[in-house]
């Protein structure tokens, strides 16, 4: 008895996951960020990959939760520490949790913000002193826009601004890839 509800369980889940499949979505982007603290800059290439749920759909107005993570940087810098050189290198990534607003404007086109809860977490490794990881929750905004190129399927751009602990900032520009299921 017990594997027969086990099984009309699952079923039943399978097919409530089938009839909801076209309101879940991944994305995967690639782009640049750039890491300031003062007058000094860096950058590097990012990735990062997502997976979202539609939540409200009506007319053009679209909310979506989302989860996902954002390798941002990898940055590698050269100094002197008493008398020797060091180089140190700087891994920056996240784990996102959050919410899309999408309007569509016109047919095909999505004009959208984001608004993000992330875990960003900073590993540092230098030689001949060590190495440490630093963790901090920080609210991460964005703006872009997507194009539905195929049913279900789009390219577009965005624009990502976060304020980080210690006080420097982190800007993502990035292209990406859509798939609605």
């Amino acid at each position: 008895m017990n594997k027969l509800t086990l099984i009309s369980a699952i079923t039943a889940t399978l097919f409530t996951l089938s009839a909801q499949a076209e309101k879940y979505y991944v994305e995967a982007s690639v782009g640049n960020t750039d890491v300031e603290f003062g007058s000094d800059s860096k950058s590097d290439t990012s990735f990062s990959i997502l997976g979202g749920y539609d939540v409200y759909a009506q007319d053009k107005i679209k909310i979506a939760a989302e989860v996902g993570y954002n390798q941002y940087a990898e940055l590698t810098s050269n100094g002197e520490f008493l008398g020797n050189q060091i180089t140190t290198t700087q891994d920056i990534n996240s784990l996102a949790f959050g919410a899309k607003l999408a309007y569509t404007p016109m047919t095909k086109l999505d004009v959208f913000g984001r608004l993000a809860y992330e875990t960003i977490k900073n590993d540092v490794d230098s030689d001949g002193l060590g190495s440490f990881s630093t963790t901090s929750d920080e609210i991460t905004y964005a703006v872009g826009a997507s194009y539905e190129v195929v049913d279900n399927f789009s390219l577009g751009t965005q624009y990502k601004y976060a304020s980080l602990d210690g006080g420097a900032d982190l800007t993502n520009v990035t292209v990406s890839a859509n798939y609605h299921f």
